[in-house]
């Protein structure tokens, strides 16, 4: 008998990464415009803004992946935060539709080398598998383009669900759509805030997903490689 007859994943760094990395984009984006920028004020203007979205994401009643429209608006001013740090000069309008118009392209990501096994093993042992996501509406290209789609049963995505992580609503919506009981269900993620305390929040048993080791210890189990969920369900 299956202990988790589903498997839910996120899909932002959890099954998919940049082709691109986003230190060498910003710099093509800036080459683009004739400008040179020395790569450690990127990097530390990408450190800064990360910070700002860090605090924003962890606020309070924070919906911003909650639909298309929120989700630009809040990329946009992402982007007008890390390029006022560079140069306020600079038109970060601009700028920041050429990244977003990047990071909709689908071939500008790719799944992790342990995906496509863990999925097929998943398959073979007869486990349902579903997304629960915030991502855009162009997600379900994405996932096309990479042939991961026809891997899921269900597919949560925020913008069209208008909820975002770690709202029990997301979360209440794949329960509903797996068609099991809540602790039947293990979500996979790599953010401990969204992901695992988000999908606790309704009831599913929840694991993170650590690649580059950076998590020390959690009260959840921890996978270095996205395989290493297969002895847990």
């Amino acid at each position: 008998m299956l202990r988790f007859p589903v498997v839910c994943f996120d899909v932002g760094f959890t099954l998919l990464d940049e082709r691109v990395d986003a230190h060498d984009l910003i710099g093509e984006v800036l080459q683009e415009l004739g400008l040179q920028v020395e790569p450690n004020l990127i990097r530390d203007a990408r450190k800064a803004t990360n910070r700002w979205y860090h605090q924003r994401y962890h606020s309070l009643d924070n919906n911003d992946w909650s639909s298309d429209a929120t989700i630009r608006t809040l990329w946009l001013e992402f982007y007008q935060h890390l390029f006022d740090q560079i140069d306020p000069s600079l038109d970060h309008a601009r700028l920041g539709d050429r990244l977003i118009a990047h990071y909709e392209q689908p071939e500008n990501w790719v799944p992790f080398n342990d995906v496509r096994e863990t999925l097929d093993s998943l398959h073979a042992k007869g486990i349902r598998i579903g997304i629960v996501s915030d991502w855009a509406s162009s997600l379900r290209p994405i996932l096309t383009y990479n042939k991961l789609l026809p891997y899921f049963d269900f597919a949560v995505i925020s913008a069209d669900a208008g909820y975002a992580k770690p709202m029990t609503d997301l979360y209440q919506l794949a329960i509903k759509r797996s068609g099991v009981a809540a602790d039947q269900i293990i979500h996979i993620g790599d953010s401990y805030y969204a992901d695992v305390l988000g999908a606790r929040a309704v009831g599913m048993q929840a694991a993170l997903i650590d690649r580059h080791k950076r998590i020390p210890k959690a009260d959840c189990p921890i996978l270095h490689d996205l395989r290493d969920l297969l002895p847990l369900v």
